[in-house]
C-alpha cells in the first residue's frame, strides 16, 4: 500500500515544530559557535600574551653567549616569554653561583638558570634548572634560539663572514597542496569533523528519546492507530533531520556574518590584527550535507530501533552505547586516515557503513578520491538505510483497527 503523504507530513511537521519550540535547541544553537570562538580566542590569548615572562639567569663564563642570545630571543619575537639577566660568576666559584640562584628560585625571584660553560656545550647537554619544567613551549623555544647561537658561534670559528652566515641561515617553507593545486586546510575539514561527529550522535538521541518519550506518554498508541509504521517512521525521522538542517543553516548564517567581519571588526574587537577566517569550498559543504543526511538516517534509524522495546532512557541506555560507540571508534583510525587518506585501510573504512559517513567525508576534503569509490559508499549508504528501516518497521506491531487520518492531526494541530 502507498504512503499517506498527508500524514506523513504531519508527523514531520509535529516531529520539526517540538523540537525547534524546545529551549534546549537554541541554546545549543547559540552556545556552540560562542564556545567555538571563545576557545580559539583563549587558546591564541594564552599562547602569545597569558602564558607570562620567564625570568632567567644565564651563567656564561666566557661571555661569548648572553648577548647573542638575548639579541636572537628580540629577533625571534620571543622577547615576551624570556627576560634574561646575566649573571657573571663570582670568585667562589660557579658552584656557589649556582647555589645562590637556586636560593633565589625558591623565593620566587627568579625562574631558573641556564649554564652555558664550554664543557656542557661541547657535550652537547648545557643545564637549565628552573621551578617548573612542565613548558615544553617556552624550553624549546630556549633551545631552537640557543642552538642557532651556538651554530652561528662555531661558523664564525671557521672563519666565514657574517655576511654569508645570513645566507646559510635563510629558511625555506613547504608550500604544501594537492596535486591539483586546491588548498588543503586541516583546521577546516576537522572542525566540519567534529561537527559531523557531534550531531550524528545528538540527532541519533533525540530519535531514540522521542520514541520512549511518546511510549512513556502513552502517545504512541493512538498514533499507531492512526498510521502505519513506514509512515510513522518516516516522519519522524525525517521531522528531526529537518531540525539538524535548520541548525547547520543558522550556523553557516552566522560563519559567512563572521567571516566578512574578521578582516575588521572582529579582528579589531579580539585583539587579533592578523585573524581572519578561512574560506570554505563549496565542494566541502556539499559533502558535508551529503553525508550528514547519509549518517543520519542511518544512525536515527538504529537509535530509533533501540529505543522501541524501552520505556525510559534508563532502560535504553546500555543499548544506546551500541552505535554511539560505532560513531567513537573512527578515533581508533584517526591517524591513518589523516596521514594517508587513500591508503587501502582508509578506502575499506569508507566503505563500511558506521563509519563511510565520517571517513569518506574527511578522505574526499583531504585528497582527490575516485568518483566510483564516493558513488559506491553513498550507494552502500543507501542500501543500509533501507535495510535497518525495513527491520526496524517489521519489528513494529501492525494494527488493523485504526482510526480515521483527521485523529492523529487533531492531535499534532492542537
Amino acid at each position: 500500500m502507498a504512503l499517506n503523504l498527508r500524514k506523513v507530513r504531519a508527523i514531520i511537521k509535529r516531529e520539526y515544530v517540538e523540537h525547534i519550540r524546545r529551549k534546549a535547541f537554541w541554546i545549543f544553537t547559540i552556545l556552540l559557535p560562542v564556545m567555538w570562538l571563545a576557545f580559539f580566542a583563549v587558546s591564541i590569548f594564552t599562547q602569545t600574551r597569558a602564558s607570562g615572562v620567564r625570568r632567567i639567569a644565564v651563567i656564561d663564563p666566557t661571555g661569548r653567549y648572553f648577548a647573542p642570545l638575548r639579541a636572537e630571543i628580540v629577533q625571534g619575537g620571543d622577547a615576551v616569554r624570556f627576560d634574561l639577566t646575566n649573571a657573571p660568576v663570582p670568585p667562589a666559584g660557579v658552584d656557589a653561583l649556582r647555589a645562590d640562584l637556586r636560593k633565589r628560585i625558591e623565593a620566587k625571584k627568579l625562574d631558573g638558570y641556564l649554564l652555558l660553560d664550554p664543557e656542557s656545550i661541547a657535550a652537547g647537554k648545557v643545564v637549565y634548572r628552573a621551578s617548573s619544567v612542565s613548558d615544553f613551549t617556552y624550553q624549546e623555544r630556549l633551545e631552537h634560539h640557543l642552538n642557532r647561537v651556538l651554530l652561528r658561534d662555531r661558523l664564525l670559528a671557521q672563519g666565514i663572514a657574517p655576511g654569508a652566515i645570513d645566507e646559510l641561515e635563510k629558511n625555506v617553507s613547504i608550500d604544501a597542496r594537492r596535486a591539483d593545486e586546491k588548498e588543503t586546510k586541516l583546521g577546516v575539514q576537522f572542525v566540519f569533523f567534529l561537527f559531523l561527529y557531534i550531531t550524528l550522535i545528538q540527532y541519533g538521541m533525540y530519535n531514540l528519546r522521542g520514541v520512549i518519550e511518546e511510549k512513556s506518554n502513552r502517545i504512541v498508541e493512538i498514533v499507531i492507530s492512526s498510521v502505519r509504521p513506514t509512515e510513522l517512521m518516516l516522519g519522524k525521522v525525517v521531522g528531526i533531520g529537518l531540525v539538524g538542517l535548520t541548525q547547520y543553516a543558522m550556523w553557516s548564517v552566522l560563519a559567512m556574518n563572521l567571516a566578512l567581519l574578521s578582516g575588521s571588526g572582529l579582528a579589531t574587537a579580539l585583539g587579533f590584527a592578523h585573524a581572519s577566517i578561512p574560506t570554505v569550498p563549496m565542494s566541502t559543504i556539499a559533502y558535508f550535507v551529503l553525508f550528514f543526511l547519509l549518517g543520519y538516517f542511518f544512525y536515527a534509524s538504529i537509535y530509533t530501533a533501540i529505543g522501541a522495546p524501552f520505556n525510559t532512557d534508563q532502560e535504553a541506555q546500555q543499548l544506546s552505547m551500541i552505535p554511539t560507540l560505532m560513531i567513537v571508534s573512527i578515533w581508533a583510525f584517526w591517524g591513518v586516515i589523516v596521514n594517508n587518506p587513500n591508503s587501502t585501510l582508509a578506502t575499506v573504512l569508507s566503505l563500511i557503513p558506521p563509519l563511510t559517513p565520517m571517513v569518506m567525508f574527511f578522505r574526499v576534503t583531504l585528497a582527490p578520491v575516485p568518483a566510483w569509490q564516493v558513488w559506491l559508499s553513498v550507494v552502500i549508504m543507501i542500501v543500509s538505510i533501507v535495510v535497518s528501516l525495513l527491520v526496524r518497521v517489521l519489528g513494529l506491531k501492525r494494527s488493523d483497527d485504526r482510526t480515521r487520518p483527521e485523529d492523529y492531526l487533531d492531535i499534532v494541530e492542537g
